[in-house]
C-alpha cells in the first residue's frame, strides 16, 4: 500500500489515520470500510447484540473460517484489549484486533442499530407542573438571638497557628485538581521492554525500540542516528566517547526510521527542510526516561540526535561529585552565601546541571524560596518552583527572571546565560540580595570574565556581583578490573609538566586495550574505562581580584591572581586523580591538556615552591634550581 499525505482540506481524522498507519506500518480501517461492516454487528456473534457492540465501543469488520477481525479505538492499551476479549463469548475462532480512529468507529456504530427499541423515536419527557412555592418574606430573628450570636462572635478568637488552617476541614465534596502533565505522561509512558515483545509490531517499530533499549543497556548519554551514503549509521555516546556497536543499516530504512522517531517525538513528519525539537518519554525497568530529540536536515536524509535524561539514575550531592576535600569545602562555602552570583562553566555534557542541582539540594529548606528556569527541566526536586522556557510564547530566561523578582525569591537558578539581557537581569538579581546560580560556556574559570565582557556586561557589574566560578570536566574512570600498572617514560611525564624523580613512588595505570582474540572484560565490556569522574577548578572572587576585574584586567592577570590565591587548575586536579589511580594520563591528555593549561599548572607549582628545600632561601619564578646551594627545584 502506498501512503500519501491527505489533501490540505482533509479533516483531522484523515491525518490521524495517516499518522496511525505510519506508526503501525499496516492499513487502518477507514470510515467506508467500517460503514460497509455494519451488517456484521448482528452476524458476527449471535449472542452479542448491536447495542452491546456499541457499549463495548468495538465493531466486527471481517469474519473468516478461523478468525474474527474487530476494530477498536487506537488509544486502547493492553488492559482494554483484554477486557474486551473477556466480555465476548468463548469461541473457536481467533480474535484479531485492529486499531481504528475513534471518531470513525463511533460514527459507524451510531448508524447501525438493529434493535427496534433503539430505532424507535425518542418521546419527549413531560413533567407535571409544580405548584409555585410561596414567596415568604424572611422573618428577622428575635432580638435575644441576635445578641447571643454577637456575643459568640466576640468570644471567638482567631488562632493564627498553622494547624488552625486545617482544623475541622474535610476534603469531602471539594473539587480535586487534575494531575499535572508530567505525572500523567509518566503513567501513560510505554514500557520499552513490553513494547519490544509485541508480536504484532512492525519491523520498523521493533527496530527503533531496540535502538532505545540498547542505549539504556550501555548507559549511553546520547544516540546519533546518521544517514550516510552507504547506510544508516548508529552511534552511542558512552562515557563521553562515541561508540559504534553495529554495522550501518540499509539505506532504504532511513525514511522509515526517521519517521518513526519523529512520530514518537510528536514532530511534523512532512517537514524535512527545518530542524525540529521534541521529546520522547518511555519507561525502562520502573524508571521514566526522557529522550530529548533534535532533527537536522543533512545531505543523505535527516539526522536524529537523542539526549537521554534519566533523573532517577543520577545521585545528587556535592560529596558524590567532588572528591577533593578542599574543593568540596570551597564549593559548599560559596553555595552557602546569602547573595551573589555563582557561575558553573564547561562544555556541553560536562555535568554543569548536576553540579547546580546538587548545590540546590543542599540549600533546599522550607525556610528558603528557590525558583529555577530551565530549558529543559532535567531533574525534578521537591519543594522547588521549576519553570520551563517557552520561546514560542515569549517566556525566555530573562522574562522568567523578571517574574521571579516579584515572587519573593531567595535563591534563583538560570539554566544558561546565553545573551546580554539574561546576564544583566541575573546580575541585577544578585546585586539586590539574591543568590543566583547559572551556567556559561567557557574554557576555564579565569576566561569566564572575558566571556562576560564579550557578551557586553560592564566590568564593574561583574566585580560587584560575582562571588565564585566553578569550571569542570568529566574524565573517564579507568576500569578497576583490567587496568594495567606501568612506568611512563620521562618524555611522556614531561608533556604534563611532571618530573620523573618526583613521581618515583607513584603507581601509574593505563587502560587495557583488548586484542581481537582476547576475552573481553565483563566490567567495562572491553573499553578499558567504566564510568566518569569530575574534575573541578574553583575560583573565589576576592577583593584584589574584584578590583582588577572592575579595571578591565586581562585573562592572564586574573589567572595569575587566582593562582596566587591558591586555585587548583583543571590539569592539577586531574593529575592528582592519576596519582590516585582513578584515571590515566591518556585520558587527561584527551580532555584537559592544553598549552595554556600546562603553563598555568607550571605557574602554580612555581608559586608553591618559592622557598628552597635545601637552604631555605627565597627563589624566583624562573629559577630551576637554588643559586646558593644548587638544590634542584621541584
Amino acid at each position: 500500500m502506498t501512503l500519501t499525505l491527505p489533501n490540505p482540506d482533509a479533516g483531522d481524522t484523515a491525518r490521524q489515520r495517516f499518522n496511525l498507519e505510519l506508526l503501525l506500518q499496516q492499513p487502518v480501517p477507514g470510515p467506508d470500510q467500517l460503514l460497509q461492516s455494519r451488517t456484521l454487528l448482528s452476524e458476527a456473534m449471535p449472542d452479542v447484540r448491536p447495542d452491546q457492540w456499541r457499549a463495548l465501543q468495538a465493531m466486527p469488520i471481517a469474519i473468516g473460517a478461523d478468525h474474527l477481525d474487530i476494530a477498536i479505538p487506537s488509544q486502547w492499551r493492553e488492559q482494554e484489549w483484554q477486557n474486551l476479549i473477556d466480555q465476548l463469548p468463548k469461541q473457536n475462532r481467533t480474535i484479531r484486533l485492529h486499531p481504528a480512529i475513534e471518531a470513525d468507529l463511533l460514527q459507524a456504530l451510531k448508524k447501525e442499530t438493529d434493535d427496534p427499541e433503539l430505532n424507535a423515536p425518542m418521546q419527549p419527557i413531560t413533567e407535571e407542573p409544580r405548584p409555585p412555592e410561596p414567596q415568604n418574606d424572611p422573618v428577622p430573628p428575635p432580638v435575644e438571638e441576635i445578641s447571643t450570636l454577637a456575643a459568640a462572635e466576640t468570644d471567638t478568637k482567631l488562632d493564627a497557628g498553622p494547624e488552625s488552617f486545617l482544623q475541622d476541614f474535610s476534603s469531602d465534596g471539594v473539587l480535586e485538581s487534575a494531575d499535572d502533565d508530567d505525572a500523567q505522561l509518566a503513567r501513560d509512558a510505554i514500557d520499552l521492554e513490553t513494547s519490544l515483545k509485541d508480536a504484532e509490531a512492525s519491523p520498523v517499530v521493533t527496530l527503533v525500540d531496540r535502538i532505545l533499549l540498547q542505549a539504556m543497556a550501555v548507559k549511553a548519554s546520547d544516540i546519533h542516528v546518521e544517514p550516510q551514503q552507504k547506510g544508516l549509521r548508529l552511534r552511542f555516546r558512552q562515557d563521553g566517547v562515541l561508540q559504534q556497536y553495529v554495522e550501518p543499516l540499509p539505506s532504504r530504512l532511513v525514511p522509515a526510521v526517521t519517521s518513526r522517531f519523529k512520530i514518537l517525538a510528536d514532530l511534523d513528519i512532512a517537514e524535512r527542510r527545518q530542524a525540529q525539537d521534541g521529546r520522547i518519554r518511555r519507561k525502562y525497568r520502573d524508571r521514566v526516561i526522557d529522550f530529548r530529540v533534535n532533527t537536522l536536515p543533512s545531505r543523505f536524509g535527516e539526522k536524529i540526535c537523542l539526549r537521554l535524561l534519566d533523573s532517577g539514575a543520577t545521585q545528587l550531592g556535592l560529596d558524590k561529585l567532588i572528591s577533593d576535600p578542599d574543593a568540596l569545602a570551597l564549593v559548599r562555602d560559596l553555595g552557602s552565601k546569602p547573595f551573589g552570583m555563582i557561575l558553573v562553566t564547561g562544555p556541553t555534557g560536562s555535568g554543569k546541571s548536576t553540579t547546580l542541582y546538587s548545590l540546590l539540594a543542599e540549600r533546599n529548606d522550607p525556610g528558603i524560596n528557590i525558583s529555577t528556569v530551565e530549558d529543559p527541566i532535567e531533574y525534578t526536586l521537591p519543594g522547588i518552583t521549576q519553570c520551563q522556557v517557552n520561546r514560542e510564547k515569549g517566556f525566555d530566561f530573562a522574562t522568567a527572571l523578571r517574574a521571579f523578582m516579584r515572587q519573593d525569591p531567595d535563591v534563583l537558578l538560570v539554566g544558561e546565560t546565553r545573551d546580554l539581557e539574561t546576564a544583566k537581569t541575573a546580575i541585577e538579581a544578585a546585586l539586590t540580595g539574591h543568590l543566583v546560580l547559572s551556567t556559561l560556556h567557557a574554557n576555564d574559570a579565569p576566561s569566564t570574565i572575558a566571556r562576560l565582557d564579550e557578551m557586553g556586561v560592564e566590568p564593574f557589574m561583574v566585580s560587584a556581583s560575582l562571588i565564585g566560578i566553578i569550571s569542570q570536566r568529566l574524565l573517564r574512570r579507568v576500569c578497576q578490573q583490567c587496568r594495567e600498572p606501568y612506568r611512563p617514560e620521562e618524555q611522556e611525564l614531561g608533556r604534563f609538566g611532571l618530573m620523573a624523580s618526583r613521581e618515583a613512588d607513584v603507581t601509574f595505570y593505563r587502560a587495557h586495550h583488548h586484542k581481537p582474540n582476547e576475552p573481553v572484560c565483563s566490567h567495562c565490556q572491553g573499553s578499558g574505562y567504566k564510568g566518569r569522574v569530575g574534575i573541578y577548578e574553583v575560583l573565589r572572587i576576592q577583593e584584589d581580584m574584584a578590583t582588577a576585574i572592575s579595571k578591565g584586567a586581562s585573562t592572564d592577570v586574573i589567572r595569575q591572581l587566582a593562582l596566587e590565591s591558591g586555585m587548583v587548575t583543571l590539569l592539577g586536579y586531574s593529575l592528582e586523580l592519576v596519582r590516585r589511580g582513578e584515571t590515566t594520563l591518556e585520558e587527561v591528555g584527551r580532555m584537559v591538556l592544553t598549552d595554556s593549561g600546562l603553563e598555568s599548572e607550571r605557574r602554580a607549582r612555581a608559586l608553591s615552591t618559592m622557598t628552597c628545600e635545601g637552604c631555605g632561601a627565597g627563589l624566583q619564578e624562573g629559577w630551576l634550581e637554588c643559586p646558593y646551594c644548587l638544590t634542584p627545584r621541584h
